[in-house]
């Protein structure tokens, strides 16, 4: 009882200490104005209606091949939400990692002979649990309409509702991507320890920019959970001087041994929210690389901004969500409508190899 007792006051402490008033000036994003896209039925947003799209995109793409895809995976997500709130940042993490790496192909779900991308180490703390789910939502769709629906877009899907279901912007995703025949190298995936222009380079070299790299990189941190081993370095054997005393503090507490587990963001880890930015402000900032925004000016106006702003940062956060899952669509011969999302098609019977992923908490 003592301990938890302590337990109880530490987290007083930070929660008072990181929750400081701080003034807010910031930057505001400009919208670009685009010609209308192709939309076969979807009920888009103003600004979604600005939104470009790449060949071969198309807004309800499935309305018509397959009218009850998007319902069926926005079931299946909230079923697997409601038993386990962890599973939305899985999903987030799934899209993320898929989407940087040579495009939104569901590259990262192939585990066959040739190897898997979850095998690297990125992507060694990919949730199973989430990985199941999406075989699970294949398989139904699969069952409703046979060899139509993509696993990459089966991806993006998922990461989308995965957003709302956590208190998240709603919004509609265009559809059409194809599922890549192999893995590709994952050494493009930004790090914990990143710079912010190792970030940035890596953001520009797939089209990306700064408010891109804010909104996703650090504003998908809302929800999840860090191994302490990703941000060991700020607090052993001494605090970094950028981190609030108390947190700081209380990470040592909690991270006596690396293989703990804290959430990215103290107060709200399982609500998509702006509490991330609020927490940047005040010396919370988890992780190296989020840390580092501050590092330069524009970055650091958008995260004070967002910080005030939740609904600035949800506009952009559904934009950039749109831009990202654009990465390098592929079309025609490029690419193929997996039977299963573990495997090529001229290799669905293969045996499916166990990958060692190192937790699924």
């Amino acid at each position: 009882m003592a301990t938890m007792g302590r337990l109880v006051v530490v987290v007083v402490v930070v929660a008072a200490a990181l929750s400081l008033a701080t003034s807010v000036a910031g930057a505001r994003v400009e919208l670009q104005q685009f010609a209308p896209s192709v939309n076969l039925g979807a009920n888009l947003s103003s600004l979604e209606q600005q939104l470009p799209l790449e060949a071969g995109l198309v807004w309800g793409y499935y309305s018509k091949s397959c009218p009850r895809a998007e319902s069926i995976v926005t079931q299946k997500v909230s079923e697997a939400i409601r038993n386990d709130p962890g599973i939305a940042p899985g999903l987030l993490r799934i899209f993320f990692h898929d989407c940087f790496v040579k495009g939104c192909d569901a590259s990262i779900l192939l585990r066959n002979s040739r190897g898997s991308e979850l095998n690297d180490v990125p992507n060694r703390t990919i949730r199973q649990s989430a990985l199941n789910l999406i075989d699970q939502i294949k398989a139904a769709l699969e069952q409703a309409c046979k060899g139509v629906v993509s696993c990459a877009d089966i991806v993006v899907l998922a990461g989308r509702d995965s957003v709302k279901l956590a208190g998240g912007p709603s919004f509609n995703v265009p559809l059409g991507r194809l599922d890549s025949f192999t893995i590709f190298p994952t050494n493009a995936l930004p790090t914990p320890f990143a710079s912010f222009n190792d970030q940035l380079n890596g953001f520009k070299a797939v089209g990306l920019n700064t408010q891109d790299l804010v909104a996703l990189a650090s504003g998908g941190h809302t929800i999840g959970i860090s191994q302490c081993a990703s941000f060991q370095g700020r607090i052993f054997p001494n605090l970094d001087p950028k981190l609030n005393k108390d947190f700081g503090n209380a990470l040592r507490q909690m991270c006596g041994n690396s293989g703990n587990t804290v959430g990215i963001d103290f107060f709200t880890p399982n609500k998509f929210d702006n509490q991330i930015y609020k927490n940047f402000l005040t010396g919370g900032a988890l992780l190296l690389s989020d840390q580092n925004m501050d590092s330069d000016s524009t970055a650091w106006n958008l995260v004070k901004t967002w910080a005030n702003n939740q609904g600035a940062f949800f506009n952009q956060f559904l934009s950039s969500y749109i831009k990202m899952s654009q990465i390098n669509t592929l079309s025609g011969r490029a690419g193929e409508v997996r039977r299963v999302c573990a495997k090529p098609n001229n290799m669905a019977d293969e045996f499916e190899p166990e990958i060692k992923l190192v937790t699924d908490n």
